[in-house]
């Protein structure tokens, strides 16, 4: 009877230890994301500023003009790149139609000479 005792005593100083383990765990977690949130004193400011699109001060006209500019650049390189591909392919495929067509009247005319 008393082994049946001291066994229930150890069950319930196991669970009570793992559930202290447990929240100790959830606190200590808890308090690491609150130290996030207390370094940033702004974070509410910063989140409706990125919400709304505004730039931060020092943002200018300049640096969206110039970020334009390299953007425009960046496109027009890639769009150069493509025509310039299309135009080789354009230029294969023309060579290729040139050769095909240049056979088939061959044969044709060789074709209408033996039948004359």
């Amino acid at each position: 009877m008393m082994y049946f005792h001291f066994k229930n005593k150890m069950f319930i100083f196991s669970i009570l230890s793992f559930v202290v383990f447990f929240f100790i765990r959830n606190y200590q977690a808890y308090a690491s994301s609150c130290t996030v949130l207390k370094d940033k004193h702004f974070s509410f400011y910063e989140r409706k500023m990125k919400e709304l699109n505004i730039a931060d001060p020092p943002y200018t006209v300049f640096n969206f003009s110039t970020e334009v500019s390299s953007d425009h650049d960046i496109i027009q390189d890639e769009l150069e790149k493509k025509e310039k591909k299309a135009m080789r392919r354009f230029k294969y495929d023309l060579d290729e139609k040139r050769d095909r067509s240049s056979k088939m009247l061959d044969k044709l005319l060789s074709s209408a000479i033996d039948f004359f």
